[in-house]
C-alpha cells in the first residue's frame, strides 16, 4: 500500500524539527532507519505541492476573490505613507475615541459562530472537519503573514508602541469571517454580512482605541481575506471521516531530531 506524508497546503505545522518530517517516497515508507541519503531527491514532494485539484466552483470564479483583498492591501500601504493617517487618528480620536476590550473579544466571533451554525444545523458548504482544516489554515498562513509583515515594515502604533503595521486583530477576525463567506454565504447573504461587520467593527475599535492607524486596518482587513483565499484555493477537502481513517499519528526519530510524523494512506 502506498503511504504519503501529509503536506499542509502553503504553510506548514512544525510538529517536529526536521526538515524531512513530510517528505514522501512513491512506494515506499521512509522510517527513522531510512537512509536519507539513499533516496534520490526527485522522489519528495508534499500533496499540496504535487497534485493541486482545484473544484470547479473555486476555477469558475477566476480571480474576482483576489480583487477586494488587492485593493485593501494596496490602499492601506498607500496610506501608511501618507500623511492623511495622522488626520484621520486625530479626528477619531477627538470625536469617537474608545478604551475598552470588546475588539479583544469581537475577533473570536466568527470562529464561535462557524461552530454555532454547525451546532445548530445549518447546511454548510463542507463538513466541520474541512471546516476546521480550512480554519486553522487561515488562521495559520494568517499569523504568519501578519507577524512577518510587522517585522518587516516596523512601524510605530499611534502610541508608540512597535508592529503596527498591519493590524493583527483586524487580520484574523477578517480571516475567519471570510470563512463563514465560503461556507455560508451561498445559503444567505446574510451570514456573510454578519461576518464582516463584525470584522470591520473590531477594525474600527481597534482605531478608536488607538492601538492602530486606519492604514493598518485597511492591510489587515486585506491580509486576511487573502490568507483564506489561498488556503480555499488549494485545499484537498479529504478532511473528513472517511478520510481521517486513513490518518495515523506516530512518532519519529532521526539522529538527534525527533518529532511526530503524520502519515496519510491511500
Amino acid at each position: 500500500m502506498l503511504q504519503y506524508f501529509l503536506g499542509i497546503q502553503l504553510t506548514v505545522l512544525a510538529l517536529c524539527f526536521s526538515p524531512y518530517a513530510f517528505a514522501t517516497v512513491p512506494g515506499k515508507f521512509v522510517s527513522s532507519k531510512t537512509s536519507l541519503n539513499s533516496i534520490r531527491f526527485g522522489e519528495f514532494h508534499t500533496d499540496s505541492i504535487h497534485r493541486l485539484d482545484f473544484r470547479y466552483s473555486d476555477r469558475k470564479r477566476g480571480l474576482k476573490p483576489f480583487i477586494a483583498p488587492a485593493v485593501l492591501i494596496a490602499g492601506g500601504t498607500i496610506l501608511n505613507y501618507s500623511d492623511v493617517k495622522y488626520d484621520i487618528q486625530e479626528w477619531v480620536s477627538k470625536h469617537h475615541s474608545y478604551q475598552g476590550a470588546a475588539d479583544d473579544y469581537l475577533r473570536f466571533a466568527p470562529v464561535a459562530g462557524l461552530y454555532s451554525l454547525n451546532a445548530l444545523g445549518v447546511k454548510a458548504k463542507n463538513n466541520i472537519g474541512n471546516q476546521s482544516a480550512l480554519l486553522f489554515k487561515s488562521v495559520l498562513l494568517n499569523t504568519i503573514i501578519t507577524k512577518s509583515l510587522k517585522k518587516a515594515f516596523n512601524e510605530k502604533r499611534p502610541a508608540g508602541d512597535p508592529d503596527s503595521f498591519p493590524s493583527g486583530h483586524t487580520s484574523l477576525v477578517f480571516a475567519t469571517a471570510q470563512v463563514i463567506h465560503h461556507e455560508y454565504g451561498e445559503n444567505s447573504i446574510w451570514y456573510s454580512v454578519g461576518a464582516y461587520s463584525c470584522a470591520a467593527t473590531v477594525g474600527a475599535l481597534r482605531i478608536a482605541k488607538g492601538a492602530h492607524w486606519a492604514s493598518d486596518v485597511l492591510a489587515g482587513a486585506g491580509i486576511g481575506m487573502l490568507s483564506t483565499e489561498l488556503v480555499y484555493l488549494t485545499h484537498q477537502y479529504k478532511w473528513d471521516w472517511a478520510h481521517m481513517k486513513r490518518l495515523d499519528i506516530f512518532p519519529f526519530s532521526v539522529g538527534p531530531q525527533k518529532g511526530l510524523t503524520l502519515v496519510y494512506s491511500f
